[in-house]
């Protein structure tokens, strides 16, 4: 049983289940995933549409549905046995699932750790009495869980295998009828409905006022397959912008710069080398429970990364064109600001370890089930 609560846990899943089919086809695999896990084989017990849920407010107005997932999972895996359990990110849900079916005498794994290095970090010794292993995808936190009593296992982030666009330059601005020479805007959302709402109208009140600005310069926005067709057009209208499916990596390899919600694309629009600002955006009761317990003091994962701020970060309030739009003109025109953020970028990909990390993690999933057989 493998469960992912959102679009990055379906990534990573799709390239998980495809190592652990390569590696053993005739598995069963079922779980929480997305089209991607579902494309690779997996049987969906639910979407990771019906988790994508963002904040402590929305997380609360969706508490019983949250609940009979929940509980459907749970009979799920007691009436159908799986002789592992992989738990990926998610924690809100994940942490709950995992210490639940422990319960039951299930083996619990854990793919890409709950960040509990910048928040609550008690909560990484309970951990340690319900996850018999897990694959981290920083080397920073072997340390840190080793130190609460957790078998921790450094396999890299598997953002590197495959993190390159599908397309070529041309093709890609052909696709869109764009000249060879304009210069794209690329808008990051995120991939939840709240995201959307808290973020894309910043964004694109931010580019429009650039473009005003700067004639040639066109908007595109990144829509991910969570996002509906009608929750972008709610914030869109009649405005003359670009949307790209199911092509995140060409839009972040070929935009001149970027806005990028705060999360994983900031490790994605950094290694593919493209200069940027992070936004991060949320309910005033989510962000005054937030700041009492976040112990790191970045919130973009590209700058806890690297150590330092090397992209910066526009949070509620700061989040604003007042405030975009001058450092955007640095990102698309100081050749001086661009290149230091690029080079810090090159640091930045090399922390995140060599391709193969999916494969790592499937050896140490598959070691444990025949460990246990």
């Amino acid at each position: 049983m493998i469960i992912a609560g959102e679009a990055s846990g379906d990534l990573h899943g799709g390239k998980l289940v495809a190592s652990l089919r390569n590696s053993q086809p005739d598995l069963e695999i079922f779980g929480i995933g997305g089209d991607r896990m579902q494309a690779e084989g997996m049987e969906l017990l639910f979407h990771v549409k019906d988790l994508a849920f963002m904040g402590f407010s929305e997380v609360v107005k969706h508490l019983g549905d949250i609940r009979k997932i929940f509980d459907q999972v749970v009979a799920a895996a007691r009436q159908r046995r799986p002789d592992i359990v992989v738990l990926i990110d998610y924690p809100g849900f994940n942490l709950r699932l995992g210490k639940k079916l422990k319960s039951h005498g299930f083996k619990i794994f854990y793919f890409i750790a709950p960040q509990v290095w910048a928040w609550r970090q008690g909560r990484a010794k309970k951990m340690a009495s319900f996850i018999d292993r897990m694959a981290v995808l920083f080397d920073f936190e072997v340390e840190f869980f080793a130190r609460h009593g957790i078998d921790a296992h450094f396999v890299g982030h598997p953002l590197v295998e495959g993190m390159r666009p599908a397309h070529s330059r041309e093709d890609f601005f052909s696709s869109f009828g764009l000249p060879n020479d304009a210069q794209i805007i690329g808008l990051f959302p995120g991939s939840r409905n709240q995201e959307i709402d808290q973020l894309l109208p910043t964004m694109i009140h931010t580019a429009q006022q650039l473009v005003q600005k700067h004639p040639r310069l066109v908007i595109a926005i990144s829509q991910a397959d969570t996002i509906s067709d009608e929750k972008m057009r709610q914030h869109l209208g009649d405005d003359n912008v670009i949307i790209v499916k199911n092509a995140a990596y060409d839009l972040m390899a070929f935009s001149r710069a970027a806005m990028v919600a705060s999360g994983t694309a900031t490790l994605e629009v950094a290694a593919l080398e493209t200069p940027f600002a992070i936004l991060y955006k949320v309910s005033p009761l989510s962000f005054f429970i937030g700041k009492r317990v976040v112990k790191i003091p970045f919130i973009g994962l590209v700058n806890i990364v690297a150590g330092k701020k090397v992209v910066n970060e526009f949070i509620q309030e700061a989040a604003s064109p007042a405030e975009l739009v001058p450092e955007l003109e640095r990102c698309l025109f100081d050749e001086n600001y661009r290149q230091k953020q690029l080079e810090e970028f090159k640091t930045v990909r090399e922390k995140l370890g060599g391709v193969g990390a999916s494969d790592r993690t499937a050896s140490l999933i598959l070691k444990m089930i025949s460990m246990s057989e």
